[in-house]
Formats: structure tokens, sequence, C-alpha cells
């Protein structure tokens, strides 16, 4: 059993190993308890079975359990590689778009040739304009209403 044990300890570095009696039961738990920032790989083989069942099983268990969890530190060590990866070359593309500066400012637009600037239309003077060419209303014409108390319309216009 130890020798099973070994490849195990020697790759998470260090783990626990807790035994108890729950009546005729036993409860083995196996805890990796290396390094490791993942928290699926600090995750415990917890193993109840009879002494006789676990004589039997507990080798295979362990060995299933130690090959999911090289798999998964070795899932985990390949993503690491590459977000580093991703890492270093946004920082380089980051360097490049600095080294190369800022593009310079375009110039303002120049005023066209015949005054019409676009801008004046958005003006408070433009709207003071605007209303100016606008009809307005006679207000003797407005005033001005039939005897039989009803509203001459086009006397409005």
């Amino acid at each position: 059993m130890f020798h099973e044990l070994e490849a195990f300890v020697r790759e998470t570095g260090k783990v626990t190993l807790t035994m108890k009696m729950a009546g005729d039961l036993m409860a083995v738990v196996v805890m990796p308890c290396g390094d490791s920032k993942e928290a699926t790989l600090r995750q415990p083989l917890v193993l109840t079975a009879s002494p006789a069942e676990l004589d039997e099983g507990f080798v295979a268990a362990l060995q299933s359990f130690h090959g999911v969890h090289r798999s998964l530190a070795e899932q985990v060590s390949a993503t690491n590689e590459i977000l580093q990866a991703a890492e270093k070359s946004q920082a380089g593309k980051a360097q490049k778009a600095l080294s190369k500066g800022s593009k310079p400012a375009l110039p303002a637009p120049a005023s066209q040739p015949d005054g019409n600037d676009e801008d004046e239309d958005e003006s408070p003077d433009a709207e003071n304009a605007t209303a100016a060419q606008s009809p307005t209303v006679d207000a003797t014409s407005a005033s001005a209403a039939p005897a039989d108390g009803k509203s001459d319309l086009f006397a409005l216009l």
C-alpha cells in the first residue's frame, strides 16, 4: 500500500491520511496537501467500507484518484502556461502601441469661403434669424372676429 502512496506523495508534496471507525466500517480520507492554488487539486479521496473491502479495493481506488489528480494537475499547468504566454503577448502589444506614441490631433476644419459655417446653424443667432424669417400672425387680423362669434380661420393665416 505504501508503495502506491509514494508516487502520489512525491507528486503532491504532502498527503494526509486519516482513518476513523464508524461501527464495523472504516472511513479513510486521503487528502493531498500540496502547494497548488487550485481547489480541485486539494479535494480529498474519501472511502468508507469494511476493512476487508478496503484491503481489496484501496490500492485500485488510490491509483484511479492519483491518475485523475495527475491529469487535473497537468491541465492546470497547461492552462497556466497558455495564460502566461497570452499575458506576455498582450504586454508586448501594449508596449509597442505606447512606443509608437499617440497620433497627432487632426486640425480643426476651416470655415467655408462664403462665410456659412455649419456651426452657425446651431448658434442662438441662427435661431433668431430663423424666427425672423418665419411668418407671423398679424395681431389686427387675429383680433378681428366676425360678428356672429365664430372665428374666421382664414383671417388667422
